[in-house]
């Protein structure tokens, strides 16, 4: 019996769209929180507050207040801000050093190769929680002369780190499995040069990939925030990203005020779940080796 065609690997599945859906809500509520009414001042006290001032869930607090009257709900649009704004900046900083890294050492191998390896070895010997911690502090002290420094950049800045060598080591791979193609060893039987098979055929090649990375990544980053977070090492009050929100409102949530860490949790769990499928219908579209992710 012959074997029915097999079926094409869509990229929009039901799935997919809910989860696009999601994001696009959650990146259009950022945007515009400014200027929507419904969207109080994230740091506006309650007009009572007190330590133990806590109102549930209603018309007046959707996501219900904070211990110091501040509305939740306007709190996690803002925080959905910082959140994004320190992942996707970490992602886009490790994609383009970890990329470039990654196909100089998988396209010219040898010498290159070697070095570079060495260097990705160092980074990935460090435990990456002690050497988050080290880096932010060592930043905070820097950030008493350059004013500029504040604690979102910090945080930035060492999530960008961290990123790096695992998407290096990603890209290398790719690139060592791409330059054995038939189509590279034609351009190079053609008599192509180097750099213009790196561009013309092996980097449109890793764009499928790298997209793929840049989603999974950046929820692992925004995870990795708010385990920051929990430790002290986040943004700085009063700004809030999703995981500072969950960490200060802790306290509240065995005395009856669930709210404070339940919603922020929910948004972030409900946001890295749909970069995490966008990231593997991604893979799952462009037939990207999971070895290799």
């Amino acid at each position: 019996m012959a074997r029915s065609p097999k079926r094409p690997n869509r990229f929009l599945t039901f799935g997919s769209i809910l989860a696009l859906i999601w994001l696009g809500g959650v990146g259009i509520l950022s945007v515009l929180a400014p200027v929507l009414s419904n969207v109080r001042d994230p740091n506006k006290l309650g007009p009572s507050y007190s330590k133990n001032y806590k109102v549930g869930p209603g018309w007046d607090f959707w996501f219900g207040s904070d211990k110091l009257g501040r509305d939740v709900f306007s709190r996690c649009i803002y925080g959905a801000q910082i959140s994004l704004r320190v992942a996707l900046g970490s992602i886009i900083v490790g994609l383009l050093v970890g990329g470039f890294l990654g196909l100089l050492a998988g396209y010219l191998r040898g010498k290159v190769d070697s070095a570079i390896n060495v260097l990705l070895d160092v980074l990935l010997s460090f435990p990456a929680l002690i050497l988050a911690i080290l880096v932010v502090g060592r930043l905070d002290v820097l950030a008493e002369n350059w004013t500029w420094l504040t604690r979102t950049w910090s945080v930035t800045i060492v999530l960008s780190l961290l990123s790096i060598a695992p998407i290096a080591r990603i890209v290398r791979a790719q690139t060592l499995s791409l330059s054995e193609r038939e189509f590279v060893l034609a351009a190079r039987s053609l008599g192509a040069s180097k750099w213009r098979i790196v561009g013309k055929e092996i980097l449109p090649n890793l764009v499928p990939a790298m997209v793929s990375v840049a989603f999974t990544g950046v929820a692992v980053l925004m995870v990795a925030e708010g385990g920051l977070a929990f430790l002290g090492y986040s943004v700085k009050s009063p700004t809030s990203s999703w995981g500072k929100l969950i960490a200060e409102n802790r306290e509240k949530f065995n005395d009856g005020a669930w709210w404070g860490t339940t919603f922020p949790a929910l948004m972030l769990f409900f946001t890295v779940f749909a970069f995490n499928v966008i990231g593997d219908r991604f893979a799952r579209r462009f037939d990207i080796r999971e070895a290799a992710l």
